[in-house]
């Protein structure tokens, strides 16, 4: 009987567990499929799933802002502010500070947490230098018996350590500064962690597993006409596993792509008891299901990354044109103040032990982004503006007004 039955794959899947698993000399992060990749599950996932990844990719700018400045540079001493100015123009040979840390703010809301690579000057007085690691290549040494990570291990490609052999650098160290490259490590606190930091929109994964699913599904739907639509039964006997795969193969190429959707299927057949039955297996009113589905995803999806407003990540919203402005500050300043400040605040904290090894420890900000819109709203502004103050601000010329003859300027002849 197995033997009478083609392959169907109805199996089912949810995002990794997230957990830390002691393996070898490092700290294992992810569990079964994903066994130590759990960083590379959410790198496909954000290539998998466009909303999550619109999220991310305006987060991330939020984050890294429009630059970094020195607060009150004027009340600052003039030495060391020269000297923090050009560490911020030249935090390595090819980056300036700033553009360091628009790779680090997307690492740090992908991954939930980012690494450094600490250079010290060749007589370890100071840090010379300062690139970004992704926190992908990153595993954590075994921790000391006080539970402190003194190491990090380090390659491009966990999934293959024979070919991409991890190799230990220390950890960010002031007090011991034998090794001229040093890792940082950095992230916010995360619940039942001890080594490593998980991303804030852990909890709405599945979700975004939804949303890399339905595309998929849609994908294929124009790619095979009848890969999970029809299913095609021949009532003649049951040929050997060759000759059904065979049939199989035979059906394949000449229905299922995109250029044969909506053909016809002919058949020939001398007893009408043997002719092949094709049953439709689509679900009733898929279309709603799926428009239903979208929402939901799209909702929860938005709810796992803290955001109120659609339109301030660039996703279409429901509202008017009139509305957006109102809506984008509203929603700006909220998910300034509650999300992304507290990522910059974390980055900041990791500048000054920075700063403070190169005795230039000075107050710095971020210049934040602003959305795209005016101070007052539509509404304010018609009740204000006339209608010609109003065309000319939309580009139009003035409504067209009666012009009354000047007769001061006929020349009459005066006795």
């Amino acid at each position: 009987m197995k033997d009478n039955l083609l392959s169907i794959d109805l199996s089912t899947s949810t995002s990794p567990v997230v957990a830390e698993v002691r393996g070898r000399d490092w700290i294992e992060y992810g569990t079964e499929d994903w066994r130590n990749l759990y960083p590379q599950f959410l790198i496909d996932l954000y290539y998998s799933s466009s909303i999550s990844a619109a999220i991310i990719n305006a987060t991330a700018e939020m984050i890294s802002a429009e630059d970094l400045i020195i607060s009150d540079e004027e009340d600052r001493d003039l030495e060391a502010r020269v000297k923090l100015q050009n560490f911020m123009d030249r935090a390595n040979g090819n980056e300036s500070l700033h553009e360091v840390l628009k790779k680090v703010a997307f690492d740090f809301k992908l991954q939930g947490a980012f690494a450094l690579n600490i250079v010290w000057s060749k007589d370890r007085t100071q840090i010379a230098e300062v690139y970004h690691v992704g926190a992908e290549k990153i595993r954590c040494a075994k921790p000391d018996e006080f539970g402190k990570t003194n190491g990090y291990y380090i390659s491009s490609d966990w999934s293959n350590t024979r070919a991409n052999k991890p190799y230990y650098v220390p950890a960010f160290n002031v007090n011991d500064r034998t090794s001229p490259n040093q890792i940082l490590y950095s992230g916010l606190y995360s619940p039942n962690m001890n080594s490593y930091y998980t991303p804030d929109y852990v909890s709405c994964n599945n979700w975004a597993l939804i949303d890399s699913r339905v595309s998929e599904f849609h994908l294929n739907n124009i790619s095979s006409g009848f890969s999970g639509s029809f299913m095609i039964s021949f009532a003649n006997g049951i040929p050997s596993t060759e000759e059904r795969n065979q049939i199989e193969r035979s059906l394949t190429e000449k229905f299922c792509s995109e250029t044969n959707s909506g053909k016809f299927v002919l058949t020939f057949s001398d007893d009408k008891t043997r002719t092949p039955e094709i049953t439709a297996i689509t679900p009733s009113d898929l279309d709603k299901q799926y428009l239903a589905l979208q929402e939901l995803l799209t909702s929860n999806i938005l709810s796992g990354h803290r955001v109120t407003s659609k339109t301030l990540m660039g996703l279409d919203s429901a509202n008017g044109f009139s509305s957006n402005a109102d809506e984008l500050n509203a929603a700006s300043n909220f998910y300034l103040n509650t999300v992304i400040k507290g990522f910059q605040g974390q980055l900041l904290k990791v500048l000054h032990k920075i700063f403070k090894v190169n005795n230039m420890d000075m107050p710095v900000q971020f210049v934040q982004l602003k959305p795209i819109t005016t101070k007052f709203t539509n509404q304010d502004l018609a009740a204000v503006l006339t209608p010609d103050e109003i065309r000319e601000e939309m580009g139009y010329a003035p409504l067209d007004v009666e012009v009354r003859e000047d007769f001061s300027s006929d020349k009459t002849e005066l006795d």
